[in-house]
């Protein structure tokens, strides 16, 4: 008889369903699912064996240890942010950590003690970062093994919906935390350039965009992902002068981002209109405030969103036509 395996599953958000279902295959897995809110592990639960819901504030070390210490392994797919502490507190009872996030200095900050521990943490394990990985190290193995150099590379992967779905103005759907992309879009990026760093921050990242071509069906647009530089010794290509890992979007993504980050959005900074415990507001009450005025007319919201991103023509028209899909005639 197979043992039991015990694994605790960090949240409840968009990845967390297909995980649970893949983890489920194996009769000997049982799954014990942690999220702030008790109804949303509940809503995971329900219908699924071998699953068991807890309420878990990861912020609390002793509520986040005894859950840890009760599992084989924990999977975390809360936000980055709290990966640092769900790591040191799974040393501390030495049990195994995945998560699909790149590696932050916070996380890096345990690999010593992990090491010590005989833990393993495997990070990293997604699309992207994750799957693209496994075809860089393919590609480059197999250029080595020729005797050959890898002097320039080039890896763009984005998790896109299917052309058909892809049915509003920035042709993109979320399939991980939203808050997570669009808080992604405001990452500085730093790649090499014929041996030399680049760097570029968060707010004009979208300004350095470019077509990416692979095949005629197909418009696309990418920009850099986050620091490239330490890939040439994580992928073994000291030779590279040329390295960036960037993310793929279909066409207008890049310009439209740029017009919301002109226009006040993407930022985290507290908006008393949108608090939790402000009155029902709609959107496009949402982006006059944003734009500073009282008057939600769709002219006077359209003459001050073209003044404010100064564009004209064809781009002007593709944007005011997002806007108005989002902001101006949602009310």
């Amino acid at each position: 008889m197979t043992a039991i395996k015990n694994i605790l599953l960090l949240g409840s958000g968009y990845v967390a369903p297909p995980c649970l279902n893949y983890l489920l295959r194996r009769e000997e897995n049982h799954v014990t699912v942690a999220s702030r809110r008790i109804e949303n592990v509940e809503a995971l639960a329900a219908d699924r064996p071998r699953v068991t819901p807890i309420s878990l504030d990861v912020d609390s070390d002793k509520a986040l240890e005894e859950a840890i210490s009760k599992s084989d392994i924990v999977i975390s797919l809360i936000p980055y942010t709290h990966h640092a502490r769900v790591i040191a507190a799974a040393i501390k009872h030495k049990k195994h950590v995945v998560t699909t996030s790149y590696v932050s200095p916070a996380m890096l900050a345990h690999d010593q003690a992990a090491r010590e521990a005989g833990v393993t943490i495997f990070n990293e394990i997604g699309v992207d970062p994750g799957i693209d990985h496994l075809y860089a190290i393919k590609t480059i193995d197999e250029v080595h093994q020729q005797g050959g150099k890898i002097v320039s590379f080039l890896s763009y992967c984005g998790g896109l919906p299917a052309p058909e779905a892809s049915n509003n103005p920035l042709g993109y759907k979320f399939s991980w935390s939203s808050r997570g992309v669009l808080l992604a879009l405001r990452n500085d990026a730093k790649y090499l350039q014929d041996g030399k760093v680049v760097e570029v921050n968060g707010p004009n990242l979208m300004d350095i965009a470019k077509p990416i071509y692979i095949f005629p069906a197909f418009a696309f647009e990418g920009y850099p992902n986050r620091d490239s530089t330490p890939y040439n010794e994580r992928y073994a290509i000291p030779e590279c002068k040329t390295l960036l890992r960037g993310t793929l979007r279909y066409q207008g993504f890049p310009m439209f981002i740029k017009a919301l980050v002109t226009l006040g959005f993407l930022n985290d900074a507290h908006v008393d209109c949108l608090s939790a415990k402000s009155p029902e507001i709609k959107w496009n009450a949402v982006f006059a405030h944003a734009l500073g005025t009282l008057d939600t007319s769709e002219s006077n919201l359209t003459k001050l969103a073209l003044a404010k991103t100064g564009l004209e023509g064809e781009n002007a028209r593709r944007v005011l036509h997002g806007l108005k899909w989002y902001f101006i005639h949602s009310v």
